[in-house]
């Protein structure tokens, strides 16, 4: 009776090991999406609507920008760019495409937030002819978790942010940017109408990257 009774206990015993190890391997860790990878040597080939190109790559130096941290990136085309994130928004610093605005601090992306989710920001810029002004940008999530064709490449778990850029109450454009998760940026289109200006039509195109 003993020996049966020993027996049972180690079953028991055993049976319960079991299945604790099996609760933790089938415990599922949550993992933070990333739609800015910047590991140091990783680059981004981007095409411009007048057919040129210029590479984007990652250095392994940061620096402080208003208090938030900054991933320095050259610019085969000259200078430097500036990403950074912050839990889950995303940052970048220089100057907003098509309308100007040196040495701007832009929250371009929220990845926390559901499709037509929205935020929104004020950034002086300089319009010719007109000068200094302040353009209200707004933010939409137009879709996430889908995917993307840019280049014959098929992109998954891409999000569309829509922008909306208003001077005075005046809508004067805005564009549409794709992110795709564990690469970045893959495409851009912006279009601006300021009365008295001709238009501005700018885009981008991922062709090539390699993420170290």
């Amino acid at each position: 009776m003993k020996t049966t009774l020993r027996f049972l206990n180690f079953f028991i015993a055993a049976f319960m090991v079991v299945v604790f190890t099996r609760c933790k391997d089938d415990t599922v860790t949550p993992t933070t999406p990333n739609f800015s990878p910047v590991s140091a040597n990783s680059t981004w080939t981007y095409r411009n609507e007048n057919n040129s190109t210029y590479t984007l790559t990652a250095t392994n130096r940061d620096t402080t920008i208003n208090t938030k941290t900054y991933r320095v990136f050259t610019n085969s085309s000259g200078g430097f760019q500036y990403m950074g994130k912050s839990v889950d928004s995303y940052y970048r610093f220089g100057i907003i495409a098509a309308i100007g605005g040196t040495g701007t601090e832009e929250l371009y992306l929220k990845d926390n937030l559901a499709v037509n989710g929205t935020w929104s920001d004020t950034k002086q810029v300089t319009i010719p002819n007109f000068g200094p002004v302040n353009a209200n940008l707004g933010y939409t999530i137009k879709s996430k978790g889908g995917t993307k064709v840019v280049s014959g490449r098929t992109f998954n778990n891409v999000v569309h942010v829509k922008l909306d850029i208003s001077v005075s109450g005046l809508g004067i454009g805005g564009g549409d940017f794709y992110y795709a998760e564990g690469v970045g940026m893959i495409e851009n289109a912006i279009s601006i109408t300021v009365p008295g200006q001709p238009a501005v039509n700018t885009s981008q195109v991922l062709i090539q990257y390699e993420i170290k």
